[in-house]
């Protein structure tokens, strides 16, 4: 196991009129190389539970172990820890803050001692890895970008360290659908293509759905689903009484099967979707309305 939580709790202002207990005893695990996504309602303990994993947050019981080993014994460098498991906030073009997308995406790597031709290998590589021409937007400011261009450079600043995970805690925020679609193609990209795992924190349903290998449903703090996108959604009423909705392709296949037609209810994109409607029309009556 690559990440494990065991039995983790954490409050915030503990012993303060303002105490929130936002993590209650949860227990997950994440092999490598997986795509996990990870949903609940605002306030549920997504965000608590990812900044565990890399250090950022301490837990108030419970261990988060990084292969196999408790990362608060004492004997993890936390420093080096964040470079293997990287966590890509809300908005990440606020993380950007250098004169130039270089200097941005060297930063990490520059404060790990690399210098010259090895640093400017990896600026270049990283950029490439986002789809950023380096001649091209290594001497412009982050600040003079467009929106997915100032996502794109801060996300070559999170590969700039050769992490082994990357964490996205809502990292379509405020994109409009064309916007979220490139981004989020970008990152099953580098999960296939570079064998990254990828946890992905998000309240889009239809996008976890098609993305995700690994789904972990969280409500008031606690684990309350966890399984393939498919068995998740199949429980539609546990997801929509913790606040949450179902895909709509998702949905359209399990009235489809409640009517008494042999259809799959495990897809995820609107061709599938369109190729089972056609196959079930094909065999037999029209399907009711």
């Amino acid at each position: 196991m690559l990440i494990e939580a065991r039995n983790l709790a954490h409050v915030y202002m503990p012993g303060t009129p303002f105490e929130v207990e936002a993590l209650k005893g949860v227990t997950v695990g994440i092999e490598r190389g997986e795509f996990i996504g990870i949903i609940g309602e605002t306030g549920s303990g997504k965000s608590t539970l990812v900044q565990h994993f890399n250090g950022l947050l301490k837990p108030a019981s419970g261990e988060i172990l990084v292969d196999g080993k408790n990362i608060w014994s004492g004997e993890t460098d936390l420093r080096r820890l964040r470079s293997r498991i990287a966590l890509l906030f809300q908005y990440p073009e606020h993380q950007l803050f250098e004169e130039t997308v270089f200097k941005d995406v060297a930063f990490g790597p520059r404060n790990l001692g690399l210098e010259g031709e090895e640093l400017e290998r990896r600026v270049r590589r990283s950029l490439e890895m986002v789809e950023l021409d380096y001649d091209a937007f290594k001497d412009r400011s982050p600040f003079n970008l467009s929106g997915g261009e100032k996502r794109r450079a801060a996300m070559a600043g999170i590969m700039a360290m050769q992490p082994e995970v990357i964490i996205l805690d809502e990292p379509t925020a405020g994109m409009d659908p064309a916007g979220r679609r490139s981004f989020l193609e970008l990152i099953e990209k580098m999960h296939q293509e570079e064998k990254l795992t990828v946890v992905l924190v998000t309240h889009n349903m239809e996008e976890v759905a098609r993305l995700a290998q690994k789904l972990f449903v969280f409500s008031g703090g606690q684990l309350v689903l966890q399984g393939t996108p498919a068995e998740v959604f199949s429980s539609a009423e546990t997801i929509k009484k913790v606040g949450l909705d179902i895909p709509p392709l998702t949905e359209l296949l399990q009235r489809l099967q409640k009517k008494g037609r042999v259809i799959r209810t495990d897809l995820f994109t609107v061709e599938e979707v369109g190729r089972e409607i056609l196959r079930v029309s094909a065999g037999g009556a029209s399907i009711e309305q």
